[in-house]
């Protein structure tokens, strides 16, 4: 049972006008995409934005902006945290070495027994609904 619509009605208006603005659409996908120069001289394309350290697309924010121009501060600040970071690191993991191993432990025995996971599960239940009935 196939049934043709007529042709030359609202529908067939509304699917061209449809596939009209599909193409115009593409069209100016394409022409951003592949850097074309249409002829405006208004609007510059992308492949000059592209060679314009001032109005280039990428990145949109001014501070990333100010770091990609910046290349040698950036290295100097990354070979400190290096030279500074680790020593830091080591004495507060030696500190909380114990704590994580004692946690890690409490985890492990609560997940192999299914009696501890629900006592677990509910202890947690009411310690949220006692800070939501705080607020």
């Amino acid at each position: 049972m196939n049934v043709k619509a007529p042709e030359g009605g609202p529908l067939e208006e509304q699917r061209d006008a449809l596939l009209a603005r599909i193409h115009a659409s593409r069209a100016s996908y394409r022409e951003q995409l592949h850097a074309v120069d249409v002829g405006d001289a208004a609007s510059p394309s992308m492949k000059e934005l592209m060679h314009d350290p001032v109005n280039h697309p990428f990145p949109r924010s001014q501070s990333m902006r100010w770091l990609l121009s910046h290349p040698w501060l950036i290295a100097g600040g990354v070979a400190a945290l290096v030279i500074i970071g680790p020593r830091r690191a080591v004495s507060g993991l030696g500190r909380a070495a114990p704590l994580v191993s004692s946690a890690a432990a409490m985890i492990t025995t609560t997940l192999q027994d299914p009696a501890k996971m629900r006592v677990a599960t509910r202890g947690l239940a009411s310690l949220t609904q006692m800070i939501r009935s705080r607020r």
